[in-house]
């Protein structure tokens, strides 16, 4: 299921509100889990004096976009706000039928929207409408009640999870203390910082960050510097080295190149999208790098991946010109580069 897609951070119809859906229960959704799926099995109720049972009314799938941000593209300036997306099947990447509860500054609305095969993402801001029908309303307010019982539930299972969490993790400086990284590797992470995210209102944090860095090459958690940094820049959204599993989707790729691109050169280049491949290709698929690496050259950018020996693509985005120097980068932090 792709993104939800306005014009402009502004309600397209009226903002809803009843004791089931309102703002307070979606914003708890949002701060207490990680899952961005669920699926909702059929709810059995008892009827007039227990007598017989019938099955309450949900929806199969409910699916959390969690983005809240401006989208500027060569199809124009979009914003993707919080959204919770309720659907029966899953059919196209716009599902033919689905509904979802939009989030716009402090007020939300129910949409519907109609997808299907030839639908692409810039066309959503002018198919979504209001939904008035209480029958639908009535299937959504089961739907997320159920969400809520979801989420209720493993966030108490969470509490407990942190709390050894953070027990394990106190144990672990108290039994050792990570080594310094070494000067060559830090002088790695800091040759690649400056060439590809020099733009970046974040530099400042990074170069910080790789000055205190430590080795984790050897830690039982992360078991790399490399993920750690990684780590680091994802929970501080900075999209610099952008680590993507094989199995990850086109719009995946899309997405976090027009970040960095946005991000660290101050630039918008119109790239491939989902709707120009196969359904469920992924960027495994041939030529997928070679197409999107295409209209990056003609730039004067490139795509540049760094080996780590596993079922990921780490990929940097960075000049032309500058590949010797990358190269040369990704070597000293202990790897090799490729191009595709």
């Amino acid at each position: 299921m792709a993104r939800i897609y306005y014009r402009e951070e502004k309600l397209s119809g009226q903002a809803f509100e009843n004791s089931i859906i309102n703002l307070q229960l979606f914003d708890f959704i949002f701060s207490n889990t990680n899952t961005n799926k669920f699926e909702i099995e059929p709810i059995s109720s008892n009827s007039f004096f227990g007598l017989k049972k019938s099955k309450k009314n949900t929806y199969k799938t409910v699916k959390i976009s969690r983005d809240g941000r401006n989208y500027n593209s060569a199809e124009g300036s979009f914003f993707l706000p919080q959204a919770i997306i309720f659907y029966d099947n899953d059919d196209y990447s716009f599902p033919s039928k689905f509904y979802f509860i939009a989030k716009l500054v402090d007020k939300i609305e129910i949409r519907k929207c109609n997808g299907g095969k030839n639908v692409k993402w810039f066309q959503i801001p002018d198919l979504h409408q209001e939904v008035t029908d209480p029958k639908i309303i009535s299937k959504i307010e089961n739907t997320i009640l159920e969400v809520k019982k979801l989420v209720e539930t493993t966030h108490n299972k969470q509490i407990g999870i942190d709390k050894e969490k953070k027990e394990q993790e106190e144990l672990r400086k108290i039994e050792k203390i990570c080594p310094d990284l070494n000067e060559a590797q830090k002088n790695g992470y800091k040759v690649l910082t400056e060439i590809c995210i020099n733009l970046n209102s974040k530099k400042k944090d990074v170069f910080g960050f790789i000055e205190n860095l430590k080795n984790y090459d050897k830690d039982s958690e992360y078991f790399s510097t490399l993920n750690y940094v990684m780590d680091f820049l994802d929970d501080n959204r900075i999209p610099f080295i952008l680590r993507l599993d094989w199995k990850a989707g086109i719009e995946d790729l899309e997405w976090l190149l027009k970040s960095s691109l946005k991000d660290n050169f101050n630039l918008t280049i119109e790239l491939p999208n989902k709707s120009d491949y196969k359904e469920n290709a992924s960027i495994a698929n041939d030529n997928v790098f070679e197409d999107f690496d295409k209209p990056l050259r003609e730039q004067g950018l490139q795509m540049g991946f760094i080996d780590t020996q596993s079922d990921e693509y780490i990929i940097v985005l960075h000049k032309i010109s500058e590949k010797e120097k990358v190269k040369k980068a990704t070597n000293e932090i202990g790897y090799n580069y490729y191009e595709k």
